[in-house]
């Protein structure tokens, strides 16, 4: 059940933090933690930084929807005991997943917003980041085995 709560969770916070930087409630150009993080609006209408971009929009939707597809079913699969580590990992890239998936259907384009310095080339989303951390969580997951 935490696992699923915290799936639903990075959509609901990552489509939140979207909307307030589409609508101009978090400042563009704004600092955080010093100058480490700042806040860029860009929408990144192709796969990983624009890639793809020429692309049709529904060849992307279905790339973005199969990997979230995959995880999900692969979540599915797992039996529920002695998989918590790796559940949680599973799903919190599903949600995250569907977040930019969602964005992707209904805008044509994932919306990203934070840049890290020294690499001001990338901007991404708190999804990005949960897929990352949820891929992180699920090896950890398969490394430390069955978890009760």
């Amino acid at each position: 059940m935490f696992s699923i709560i915290s799936g639903v969770g990075a959509f609901l916070v990552d489509q939140f933090l979207k909307g307030q930087v589409e609508k101009d409630k978090i400042e563009t150009g704004k600092q955080y933690f010093g100058d480490l993080i700042t806040i860029k609006k860009s929408v990144n209408k192709g796969l990983i930084m624009n890639n793809l971009e020429e692309k049709p929009r529904w060849v992307l939707s279905w790339v973005s929807a199969m990997f979230g597809m995959t995880a999900y079913i692969y979540l599915l699969t797992l039996g529920k005991k002695h998989r918590k580590i790796k559940r949680l990992g599973l799903a919190l890239m599903v949600g995250a997943a569907a977040s930019n998936l969602y964005d992707r259907i209904t805008k044509g384009g994932v919306t990203d917003y934070f840049v890290i310095k020294g690499i001001p080339k990338i901007v991404f989303n708190l999804s990005d980041l949960v897929i990352i951390l949820g891929a992180v969580i699920s090896v950890l997951g398969e490394i430390v085995g069955d978890d009760d």
